[in-house]
């Protein structure tokens, strides 16, 4: 055993919250100059991508007319809107809140693959050969599913749910919005469909030390389709159509985490049949 492994082994609680301290500072530096990155370009950033899927020219929406007239339907959204003129702000706050907010976030989805990797660095010295390879993987599974999850979130969940609430006018009242409830709604479809796109990386986790198998999962599918309804009603809007759209990919997530759940399983049984003939 080498110094350095033999210092790992050997190192004091202590000492690893210590090192755990190292990483969290460094990751804490990485958001905060990514943060003032973003900053740097906030008008592109406002414009270009905040208010961007509350106007008719959004690529989501230039998408589906598209697919319209392709299928001989016609446009899908005929005209022409951009509800971010139509935000309004009542608290004195509102708009510095909204945009320290904003900037924060956005930082943090530019510096999560540095942040994920300085996680990696905490936890690889307590990891053999094997499950070094392993990690190395799984940090770039992390880092592609909550960023597929942010892209899915902004391409079809946001925009399609905010064009649908502000046009829903049933009491020919209007609607009018603030801007730090259009900010909140912003910040929060995304960083939780983010979250939830971790869920094939949970299952192989949760698979990999025993505490699920495919088994349970294929037994209680009926179950977790609720389950997907409940979390997709809990992280979108409160209408139908955001349910909806949040729902199929969350079911397709969990349908991937059966066949990683399977994959893992297997491997453990092929590991303990070897081990078993070996002896």
């Amino acid at each position: 055993m080498t110094k350095k492994k033999q210092y790992t082994a050997d190192m004091s609680f202590l000492a690893h919250v210590g090192e755990l301290r190292g990483h969290l500072v460094r990751s804490c530096i990485a958001l905060i100059l990514a943060s003032i990155f973003v900053a740097f370009f906030w008008d592109f950033i406002v414009n270009d991508i905040i208010m961007a899927p509350l106007k008719s020219n959004f690529a989501t929406f230039r998408f589906f007319n598209y697919l319209g007239e392709t299928s001989g339907i016609g446009k899908l959204y005929t005209s022409e809107f951009d509800i971010s003129k139509d935000l309004t702000n009542l608290d004195p706050s509102g708009q510095i809140t909204s945009q320290i907010m904003a900037i924060l976030v956005c930082g943090l989805i530019v510096a999560i693959p540095y942040i994920i990797w300085e996680i990696w660095r905490f936890v690889k010295p307590g990891l053999n050969e094997n499950e070094r390879k392993s990690a190395t993987s799984t940090v770039f599974a992390i880092t592609l599913f909550f960023l597929s999850g942010i892209l899915f979130s902004y391409y079809m969940l946001l925009p399609l749910s905010t064009q649908f609430l502000f046009s829903y006018d049933p009491f020919n009242v209007g609607n009018t919005w603030t801007l730090p409830k259009y900010i909140s709604l912003f910040v929060q479809t995304l960083l939780s469909m983010g979250v939830i796109f971790l869920l094939p990386v949970f299952v192989y986790f949760f698979t990999s030390i025993g505490l699920l198998t495919p088994t349970f999962l294929k037994t209680y599918r009926k179950h977790a389709f609720v389950v997907v309804l409940v979390i997709a009603a809990a992280i979108t809007p409160n209408d139908i159509l955001s349910m909806i759209v949040a729902s199929i990919p969350l079911w397709f997530l969990y349908e991937l985490s059966v066949v990683v759940a399977n994959n893992v399983y297997t491997k453990q049984l092929r590991k303990q049949e070897k081990s078993l003939t070996k002896n």
